[in-house]
């Protein structure tokens, strides 16, 4: 389990994340909702160490203080950023591979599961040339082979077509069958939030 305890977050004078808690567990999801500005990205790079604030966050039952995004998926916690983590001048499969690297993984890449049987003939294109939804689903990808344990995916929905987001809550599924917890944020209309597990309402 992912538990966030009593975080806060400040800018400045500025409050943005006032005293708020929640937990994920394994083979469970949740969303975190709110418009643009609410802090929800805020809340991820908290918990990736890259800005300050204050609470504690236990990762199946151990404490952890002042994580790194590389100390995080040591320990099976990946994020995947709204910018995206695509290298434009190298093919979807290279992607891919430099993603497994980060793990030690040879794995051969599914070609018939979800974004992965929708970008498979495109193994051999390089990055730049696919459209912005298909680099969003290449960077969900290259946050999947990644094998956590927990998915942090940022604002994923941005660029997806309906059926792109369709295909999306099917990955969702199957990541949840393997035992991973998914956490993502979005905004309150650009998709069925009933849909999940948990949600977090900013």
């Amino acid at each position: 389990m992912i538990d966030v305890q009593n975080l806060s977050i400040r800018f400045g004078n500025h409050l943005v994340i006032d005293n708020i808690s929640f937990s994920v567990d394994r083979g469970s999801d949740m969303i975190i909702l709110g418009h643009h500005g609410a802090g929800k990205t805020s809340i991820l790079k908290w918990i990736f160490g890259q800005v300050k604030g204050s609470g504690e966050i236990i990762i199946d039952d151990v404490k952890i203080s002042n994580p790194t995004s590389k100390e995080l998926l040591k320990i099976g916690v990946c994020l995947v950023p709204e910018e995206g983590c695509v290298f434009p001048d190298l093919t979807v499969r290279e992607n891919l591979l430099f993603s497994q690297t980060l793990i030690n993984s040879d794995e051969p890449i599914p070609k018939n599961e979800g974004f992965f049987k929708n970008l498979y003939h495109l193994l051999d294109a390089k990055a730049y040339s696919l459209s912005g939804g298909q680099t969003r689903m290449l960077s969900i990808l290259m946050g999947i082979v990644r094998k956590p344990k927990y998915l942090f995916l940022d604002e994923p929905f941005a660029g997806l077509s309906k059926d792109a987001i369709d295909i999306f809550m099917q990955q969702l599924k199957i990541l949840k069958s393997r035992n991973v917890g998914v956490i993502i944020t979005g905004e309150f209309d650009n998709i069925q939030y009933s849909e999940f597990t948990k949600v977090l309402k900013l």
